[in-house]
């Protein structure tokens, strides 16, 4: 598995971000400086959990967050068919 640096991320987020809209240069350093500094922050939480050996929290944490994530990146689209 090839793990993405945070420059590559940024720059899959920032294509995702120009396929939605045209930004201004200034949106986008706002949107980029929005992307490291939660990146960061991530990065915080997780490095205090290992070092504390809440290693099962932090994997519940990734996992539950992951899901919301995919929730909200399902709003966008088209609405799935109800089972009846």
């Amino acid at each position: 598995m090839t793990i993405p640096s945070l420059r590559r991320l940024w720059t899959l987020y920032k294509q995702m971000a120009l396929e939605h809209g045209d930004h201004t240069r200034r949106e986008l350093a706002l949107m980029q400086d929005a992307f490291y500094t939660g990146a960061r922050g991530v990065l915080k939480i997780g490095a205090h959990m290992i070092e504390h050996g809440k290693i099962g929290e932090l994997h519940k944490m990734i996992v539950r967050h992951g899901r919301q994530i995919e929730k909200i990146r399902g709003r966008g689209r088209r609405p799935r068919s109800r089972s009846h």
